[in-house]
Protein backbone atom coordinates (compact mmCIF):
# COMPACT_ATOMS: atom_id res chain seq x y z
CA UNK A 1 0.00 0.00 0.00
CA UNK A 2 1.24 3.34 -0.92
CA UNK A 3 0.94 5.35 1.96
CA UNK A 4 2.41 8.90 0.26
CA UNK A 5 -0.43 8.48 -2.19
CA UNK A 6 -3.28 8.13 0.14
CA UNK A 7 -1.86 11.28 2.03
CA UNK A 8 -1.86 13.43 -0.87
CA UNK A 9 -5.09 12.31 -2.14
CA UNK A 10 -6.84 12.65 1.33
CA UNK A 11 -5.32 15.73 2.18
CA UNK A 12 -6.62 16.87 -1.10
CA UNK A 13 -10.05 15.76 -0.60
CA UNK A 14 -9.60 17.32 2.55
CA UNK A 15 -9.22 20.42 2.06
CA UNK A 16 -11.93 20.21 -1.04
CA UNK A 17 -14.28 19.08 1.73
CA UNK A 18 -13.53 22.33 3.92
CA UNK A 19 -14.14 24.78 0.66
CA UNK A 20 -17.75 23.18 0.50
CA UNK A 21 -18.34 23.60 4.28
CA UNK A 22 -18.47 27.39 3.79
CA UNK A 23 -20.79 27.95 1.03
CA UNK A 24 -23.18 24.41 1.76
CA UNK A 25 -25.14 24.35 4.45
CA UNK A 26 -24.35 20.59 5.87
CA UNK A 27 -24.82 21.48 9.75
CA UNK A 28 -21.34 20.42 10.23
CA UNK A 29 -20.93 17.12 8.79
CA UNK A 30 -19.22 18.37 5.78
CA UNK A 31 -16.67 19.85 8.16
CA UNK A 32 -16.62 16.16 10.05
CA UNK A 33 -15.92 14.09 7.17
CA UNK A 34 -13.14 17.38 6.52
CA UNK A 35 -11.31 16.46 9.50
CA UNK A 36 -11.78 13.00 9.54
CA UNK A 37 -10.33 12.74 5.61
CA UNK A 38 -7.41 15.36 7.07
CA UNK A 39 -6.46 13.08 9.98
CA UNK A 40 -6.60 9.90 7.52
CA UNK A 41 -3.92 12.05 5.54
CA UNK A 42 -1.43 12.90 8.48
CA UNK A 43 -1.77 9.09 9.63
CA UNK A 44 -0.77 8.24 6.06
CA UNK A 45 1.81 10.73 5.73
CA UNK A 46 3.28 9.09 9.05
CA UNK A 47 3.29 5.84 7.90
CA UNK A 48 5.04 7.06 4.87
CA UNK A 49 7.46 9.13 5.67
CA UNK A 50 8.11 9.34 10.06
CA UNK A 51 10.50 6.80 9.88
CA UNK A 52 12.27 6.50 6.63
CA UNK A 53 12.37 10.46 6.01
CA UNK A 54 11.88 12.64 8.38
CA UNK A 55 12.09 15.82 6.11
CA UNK A 56 9.77 14.93 3.93
CA UNK A 57 7.33 14.30 7.13
CA UNK A 58 8.42 17.99 7.82
CA UNK A 59 7.73 19.47 4.74
CA UNK A 60 4.55 17.53 4.80
CA UNK A 61 3.51 19.06 7.68
CA UNK A 62 4.14 22.64 7.00
CA UNK A 63 2.53 21.99 3.64
CA UNK A 64 -0.23 21.09 5.30
CA UNK A 65 -0.34 24.31 7.73
CA UNK A 66 0.49 26.61 4.92
CA UNK A 67 -2.70 25.18 2.09
CA UNK A 68 -5.87 25.00 4.81
CA UNK A 69 -5.65 28.92 5.10
CA UNK A 70 -4.41 29.77 1.98
CA UNK A 71 -6.83 27.74 -0.03
CA UNK A 72 -10.03 28.50 2.32
CA UNK A 73 -8.63 32.47 1.28
CA UNK A 74 -8.71 31.73 -2.10
CA UNK A 75 -11.77 30.07 -2.01
CA UNK A 76 -13.77 33.09 -0.47
CA UNK A 77 -11.95 35.85 -2.67
CA UNK A 78 -12.89 34.08 -6.30
CA UNK A 79 -15.23 31.04 -5.85
CA UNK A 80 -18.48 33.63 -5.16
CA UNK A 81 -17.05 35.18 -8.68
CA UNK A 82 -17.27 31.60 -10.53
CA UNK A 83 -20.14 30.77 -12.53
CA UNK A 84 -20.87 27.49 -10.14
CA UNK A 85 -20.65 29.61 -7.47
CA UNK A 86 -22.98 32.43 -8.44
CA UNK A 87 -25.55 29.57 -9.04
CA UNK A 88 -24.66 28.03 -5.44
CA UNK A 89 -24.40 31.90 -3.41
CA UNK A 90 -27.54 33.87 -3.60
CA UNK A 91 -26.84 37.17 -4.86
CA UNK A 92 -27.07 40.43 -2.25
CA UNK A 93 -30.57 41.78 -3.12
CA UNK A 94 -30.77 45.30 -5.12
CA UNK A 95 -30.92 48.37 -3.72
CA UNK A 96 -34.84 48.96 -5.70
CA UNK A 97 -35.98 45.00 -4.26
CA UNK A 98 -34.75 46.52 -0.17
CA UNK A 99 -36.48 49.61 -0.55
CA UNK A 100 -39.61 48.04 -1.90
CA UNK A 101 -39.70 46.14 1.45
CA UNK A 102 -38.78 48.67 3.48
CA UNK A 103 -42.02 50.64 2.11
CA UNK A 104 -44.13 47.98 2.62
CA UNK A 105 -42.95 47.75 6.25
CA UNK A 106 -42.92 51.68 6.88
CA UNK A 107 -46.46 51.16 5.66
CA UNK A 108 -47.49 48.71 8.06
CA UNK A 109 -46.25 50.16 11.09
CA UNK A 110 -48.02 53.50 10.68
CA UNK A 111 -51.31 51.08 11.46
CA UNK A 112 -49.87 50.33 14.46
CA UNK A 113 -52.49 51.66 17.15
CA UNK A 114 -55.70 52.03 14.90
CA UNK A 115 -58.95 50.05 14.66
CA UNK A 116 -59.87 47.45 12.12
CA UNK A 117 -62.39 44.41 11.53
CA UNK A 118 -60.99 40.70 10.88
CA UNK A 119 -62.72 39.33 7.71
CA UNK A 120 -61.82 35.97 7.83
CA UNK A 121 -61.64 33.84 11.40
CA UNK A 122 -58.55 33.70 12.95
CA UNK A 123 -57.05 30.32 13.63
CA UNK A 124 -54.73 32.45 14.46
CA UNK A 125 -53.81 33.85 11.48
CA UNK A 126 -56.09 35.90 8.89
CA UNK A 127 -57.31 38.95 6.86
CA UNK A 128 -58.08 42.38 8.62
CA UNK A 129 -59.79 44.92 7.15
CA UNK A 130 -58.05 48.50 8.30
CA UNK A 131 -58.80 52.21 6.57
CA UNK A 132 -60.51 50.75 3.84
CA UNK A 133 -57.20 47.99 3.12
CA UNK A 134 -57.18 44.22 3.81
CA UNK A 135 -53.53 42.78 5.29
CA UNK A 136 -52.65 39.23 6.41
CA UNK A 137 -53.03 39.69 10.45
CA UNK A 138 -52.27 37.48 13.06
CA UNK A 139 -53.44 37.40 16.44
CA UNK A 140 -51.74 36.40 19.77
CA UNK A 141 -52.10 32.74 19.35
CA UNK A 142 -55.95 32.73 19.80
CA UNK A 143 -59.38 32.30 17.58
CA UNK A 144 -60.96 34.91 16.94
CA UNK A 145 -64.65 35.06 15.12
CA UNK A 146 -64.83 37.56 11.66
CA UNK A 147 -66.59 40.81 11.68
CA UNK A 148 -64.76 42.03 14.86
CA UNK A 149 -63.20 44.70 16.37
CA UNK A 150 -59.10 44.46 16.78
CA UNK A 151 -56.80 46.75 17.11
CA UNK A 152 -52.80 46.48 15.27
CA UNK A 153 -50.83 46.49 18.15
CA UNK A 154 -47.15 45.13 16.38
CA UNK A 155 -45.70 44.26 13.39
CA UNK A 156 -43.91 40.68 12.51
CA UNK A 157 -42.81 40.83 9.09
CA UNK A 158 -45.45 41.27 6.77
CA UNK A 159 -48.59 40.74 8.96
CA UNK A 160 -50.10 42.37 11.30
CA UNK A 161 -50.53 41.00 14.64
CA UNK A 162 -53.48 42.22 16.34
CA UNK A 163 -55.98 42.06 19.37
CA UNK A 164 -59.21 41.99 20.36
CA UNK A 165 -60.88 45.64 21.20
CA UNK A 166 -62.52 45.28 24.66
CA UNK A 167 -64.77 48.19 24.12
CA UNK A 168 -67.75 48.76 21.45
CA UNK A 169 -66.29 50.45 18.86
CA UNK A 170 -68.42 53.92 18.29
CA UNK A 171 -69.42 54.09 14.51
CA UNK A 172 -68.13 57.36 13.08
CA UNK A 173 -70.65 57.30 10.46
CA UNK A 174 -73.60 57.75 12.71
CA UNK A 175 -74.64 61.38 13.76
CA UNK A 176 -74.34 62.37 17.57
CA UNK A 177 -77.90 62.59 18.01
CA UNK A 178 -77.84 58.71 17.00
CA UNK A 179 -74.59 57.78 18.97
CA UNK A 180 -76.49 59.96 22.40
CA UNK A 181 -79.69 57.44 21.47
CA UNK A 182 -77.92 54.38 21.21
CA UNK A 183 -75.86 54.86 23.99
CA UNK A 184 -79.00 55.49 26.18
CA UNK A 185 -80.76 52.37 25.43
CA UNK A 186 -77.51 50.78 25.93
CA UNK A 187 -77.52 52.69 29.61
CA UNK A 188 -81.81 51.93 30.11
CA UNK A 189 -80.83 48.10 29.34
CA UNK A 190 -78.46 47.38 31.06
CA UNK A 191 -80.49 48.75 34.53
CA UNK A 192 -83.08 47.04 33.57
CA UNK A 193 -83.97 44.88 36.69
CA UNK A 194 -86.43 45.24 39.34
CA UNK A 195 -86.18 45.56 42.85
CA UNK A 196 -87.86 43.19 45.59
CA UNK A 197 -90.29 44.82 47.85
CA UNK A 198 -88.86 44.59 51.51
Amino acid sequence: MDYSLIAILALAVALMMLVAEIFLPSGGLIAVLALTSLAASVWAAWMAWWGSSPGLWWTYIASVIVLIPTTLGFAVRFFPNTAWGKKVIHEVPTLDEVTGFQEETAHLRSLIGKIGKTQTLLNPSGFVLVNHERHHCESQGMIVDSQVDVEIIAVEGTRLVVKVVKQPVVDETKSGDESAASDKSMADESLDFEVPDS
